[in-house]
């Protein structure tokens, strides 16, 4: 078994989606960056900061929709850390 990831081109990705399958991208997980935004969420998570995912761009967190999107990954996050 060969370790590469499949490269798609743009008709495999179209014949596959057409077929009902799903292509999944493989990405290296990288830690959060250790502002104080990032550590209070993580003790609002009651988890370490590396468990937490990628914050988008500070700008974009501003406006309330971002506000409200992020409150149920943060209850998610604190539910899996209490089992």
């Amino acid at each position: 078994m060969s370790d590469a990831v499949p490269q798609w081109d743009d008709f495999q990705r179209e014949m596959l989606d057409a077929l009902g399958h799903v292509v999944y991208r493989v990405q290296t997980p990288s830690s959060p960056e250790d502002t104080p935004l990032s550590r209070a969420l993580a003790r609002a998570a009651k988890t370490e900061l590396d468990a937490l995912p990628r914050l988008p761009a500070l700008d974009t967190l501003r406006t309330p929709a971002a506000k409200r999107a992020l409150w149920p990954a943060l209850r998610a996050l604190r539910k899996g850390s209490q089992a």
